[in-house]
Protein backbone atom coordinates (compact mmCIF):
# COMPACT_ATOMS: atom_id res chain seq x y z
CA UNK A 1 0.00 0.00 0.00
CA UNK A 2 2.58 1.98 0.51
CA UNK A 3 4.56 1.66 -2.52
CA UNK A 4 1.25 2.47 -4.43
CA UNK A 5 0.89 5.66 -2.22
CA UNK A 6 4.64 6.46 -3.41
CA UNK A 7 3.95 6.16 -6.87
CA UNK A 8 0.52 8.40 -6.56
CA UNK A 9 2.79 11.23 -4.67
CA UNK A 10 4.96 11.28 -7.49
CA UNK A 11 3.35 11.28 -10.33
CA UNK A 12 1.68 14.42 -8.88
CA UNK A 13 4.51 16.18 -8.59
CA UNK A 14 4.98 16.54 -12.09
CA UNK A 15 4.17 19.70 -13.80
CA UNK A 16 1.78 19.92 -16.54
CA UNK A 17 3.11 20.96 -20.15
CA UNK A 18 3.24 24.56 -21.16
CA UNK A 19 0.41 25.53 -23.90
CA UNK A 20 2.79 27.46 -26.72
CA UNK A 21 0.28 29.86 -28.54
CA UNK A 22 1.53 31.02 -31.69
CA UNK A 23 3.11 34.90 -31.55
CA UNK A 24 0.81 36.67 -34.34
CA UNK A 25 -2.20 35.20 -35.89
CA UNK A 26 -2.23 33.04 -39.03
CA UNK A 27 -2.27 34.53 -42.18
CA UNK A 28 -5.88 33.41 -43.17
CA UNK A 29 -7.45 35.52 -45.81
CA UNK A 30 -10.25 37.30 -45.28
CA UNK A 31 -13.96 35.59 -46.47
CA UNK A 32 -16.38 38.12 -48.23
CA UNK A 33 -19.67 37.36 -47.25
CA UNK A 34 -22.22 36.18 -49.89
CA UNK A 35 -25.29 38.23 -50.03
CA UNK A 36 -28.71 36.76 -51.86
CA UNK A 37 -30.27 38.62 -54.20
CA UNK A 38 -33.79 36.97 -53.34
CA UNK A 39 -35.82 33.77 -52.25
CA UNK A 40 -36.58 32.44 -55.69
CA UNK A 41 -38.07 29.11 -55.18
CA UNK A 42 -39.59 29.56 -52.46
CA UNK A 43 -43.48 30.09 -51.15
CA UNK A 44 -44.13 33.21 -48.87
CA UNK A 45 -47.25 32.10 -47.76
CA UNK A 46 -45.92 28.27 -46.11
Amino acid sequence: MENKMRKMSLWMEVAPTLIMYPLRPSNTPDLETIAEEGHEGCDEDS
